[in-house]
């Protein structure tokens, strides 16, 4: 998540890039902005439940509400899908697309769901989608939250039948055009939820189907070549709060800089899409909405982060990426990302379409980036070449797949960094790509000097140092103009100290 592998041998690379990009991003001014759509977000309760087999037992309104977590069993708080004894069940949830939605502006739909379960095996309780051009359904997933208890990658948090409530997110990513899963008419949305056996039950405290649409006019913002940041994934109760109202990050931190005087804030920060787990006991997934607002309010900036070339165990979204790798007998997902041993490195190759589906994934998230006003967009782990990630990657690999990521940012009308992938960075076809320089230790490693053409071209370059004191790199960060900070590995709160 924080850090990656750095390489100080620099490699000829011989490779022919292809970039076709909507607006072209070269030669920007600072802090320039340009026109483009933004990106909405229309969360959906469901409006009824069909049984064709089987019972249900509940309130329709309880699947309104997030009220259940951990061990919690308050009945009246969700709607049991079967009986208690088990029970064959098959039925479907309608969702309807309010009036506002423009069909063909749909970007993703994404179902969100808080479950308690039995495990996989006792019982396979399935989610699928209703395509009304082919009047089919397409499977989207079941109810395991990281891995479940059989296939590739199994997982502890699934061996069991109801040992606490989690969450399941799928995307439709299915061939079909977006606006095939809403009748015209109608504007259905419909969600079958169906057992496998009749041996258990499923519990669903809150369910929704989130639609994203791009409309309008809005704006890119290009930060400045000095323009001061803040990069805080986490937060802990040792920060003395946790700032509940912008979801653990402090939107109004300030530190005295290398060069003295009297404490200063940062003019951009850089945070998770999602609240700290840390902030509210538990994998909630709210959207940072209130660091966001916050900033804004005051003038400032916000860049949000995605984990793009590995996945995260935690993610909601994670088992659709273990059913990809199970379907392709493990194609998809390689070794644990430096040391983490939750969070595995992808193979970014195409040849059984993986990249598709990364970027595929990857955009769904970035719907939701754009959809909750970020002006920038991160995309994290972009060398998985040069990482031991359990596949052969070459380097025009990679850069060919950190390109299309840049296109996505730029599809959605989001600046974006190029991310620690250092060796590329003197590549002109990287570098013409994105908008500025997220870096990770350059000073450490000896490699800032792979930035200058950005900085030629007027890209702001932030850098962020782990391990040197701030008197052995904030003077050179500082006469180069570059915006250096010292933070901790941890990357909370504090440890913060800006260079200037």
């Amino acid at each position: 998540m924080q850090t990656e592998s750095h390489q100080s041998i620099s490699r000829t690379r011989r490779f022919a890039l292809v970039m076709s990009l909507a607006v072209s991003f070269a030669g920007h001014l600072q802090g320039q902005t340009l026109s483009g759509p933004t990106y909405s977000e229309w969360r959906i309760s469901p409006a009824s439940i069909t049984v064709v087999q089987g019972s249900y037992s509940g309130s329709l309104s309880a699947l309104n509400t997030k009220d259940q977590t951990g061990t919690q069993n308050t009945a009246a708080n969700y709607v049991q899908f079967g009986t208690a004894a088990g029970q064959l069940f098959t039925g479907y949830l309608s969702f309807t697309v309010p009036a506002g939605v423009t069909l063909s502006q749909i970007t993703s739909i994404q179902l969100m769901a808080n479950v308690l379960a039995p495990q996989d095996t006792t019982d396979s309780w399935g989610y699928s989608i209703y395509n009304w051009k082919t009047a089919a359904y397409e499977y989207l997933g079941n109810q395991n939250y990281c891995g479940g208890s059989t296939g590739l990658h199994t997982c502890k948090d699934d061996s069991g039948s109801f040992l606490d409530w989690r969450w399941n997110q799928y995307n439709a990513n299915g061939d079909a055009a977006k606006p095939d899963y809403v009748n015209s008419s109608t504007r259905e949305i419909r969600i079958q939820l169906a057992s496998s056996n009749a041996s258990s039950h499923e519990d669903i405290d809150w369910i929704s189907v989130a639609v994203y649409t791009s409309s309008g006019i809005g704006t890119v913002f290009y930060p400045p070549t000095s323009y001061r940041w803040q990069y805080q994934l986490t937060a802990s109760a040792a920060d003395g709060t946790s700032y509940p109202s912008t979801q653990g990050i402090a939107t109004t931190v300030c530190a005295v800089p290398y060069t003295g005087g009297s404490c200063v804030e940062p003019q951009i920060i850089d945070f998770d899409f999602y609240e700290s787990s840390s902030i509210s006991g538990s994998n909630n997934f709210l959207y940072a909405t209130g660091a966001v607002n916050s900033l804004h309010t005051m003038g400032k900036k916000a860049i949000g982060y995605i984990d793009a070339g590995d996945v995260e165990q935690g993610r909601p979204d994670y088992q659709q990426y273990i059913d990809f790798d199970n379907a392709c007998g493990g194609c998809l997902i390689g070794n644990p990302f430096s040391g983490f041993r939750s969070e595995y490195m992808l193979n970014i190759n195409n040849n059984a379409g993986q990249a598709n589906f990364i970027r595929t994934m990857v955009s769904a998230r970035t719907d939701r980036v754009a959809a909750n006003g970020f002006d920038a967009v991160e995309y994290d782990v972009l060398s998985n070449y040069e990482n031991r990630s359990g596949f052969t990657i070459t380097d025009a690999t990679q850069a060919s797949f950190n390109i299309s990521l840049a296109a996505i940012a730029h599809n959605h009308f989001l600046s974006v960094p190029l991310k620690s992938d250092v060796d590329q960075a003197t590549e002109s076809a990287v570098e013409s790509a994105f908008d500025f320089v997220i870096d990770e230790q350059c000073n450490q490693y000896s490699q800032c000097g792979n930035y200058a053409s950005w900085q030629a071209a007027g890209k702001a370059v932030f850098n962020v140092e782990y391990k040197l004191a701030t008197g052995k790199f904030c003077p050179t960060d500082n006469s180069t103009n570059f915006n250096g900070i010292a933070k901790s590995y941890s990357l909370d709160v504090t440890p913060y100290t800006p260079c200037r």
